[in-house]
């Protein structure tokens, strides 16, 4: 009896087989590692980013009430737990943006579309503040 190969091009896959082992695997395994980690790093920085935003919300209040809204109904800045965002899109929403406050909703909505509605729905509508 005879041997006869399973499968003509055995030597090639051989190789491929540990091309893949020895190439791949690597960085493969390194993939595995470093994304959770990116993950969490850039979880993080976006809390972090969030929480800069609302601090810059209370400690330039004064200076965003004067420069960027107007009017009897304007929703003021200052509250600790909302966005300069959330409220840039609620007064865009009542009509009380000043010219700065319409020029800076539109250079946020370009970085990001409908930054300011989004954030108004999320941060102020959906938590009724």
């Amino acid at each position: 009896m005879t041997y006869k190969p399973i499968h003509k091009f055995g030597i090639v896959l051989f190789f491929i087989s540990l091309f893949i082992l020895f190439a791949v695997a690597p960085i493969a395994f390194t993939y595995a590692i470093i994304k959770p980690i990116f993950q969490i790093v850039s979880r993080l920085l976006y809390f972090l980013a969030y929480s800069i935003d609302q601090l810059g919300n209370v400690l330039a209040s004064t200076l965003f009430d004067d420069t960027l809204i107007k009017g009897k109904n304007k929703y003021k800045f200052g509250n600790p737990d909302i966005t300069i965002s959330a409220v840039l899109g609620e007064n865009k929403h009542r009509g009380t943006l000043t010219k700065a406050g319409v020029l800076l909703c539109k250079l946020l909505n370009w970085i990001d579309k409908d930054h300011v509605e989004k954030s108004r729905q999320t941060e102020i509508l959906e938590r009724n503040l």
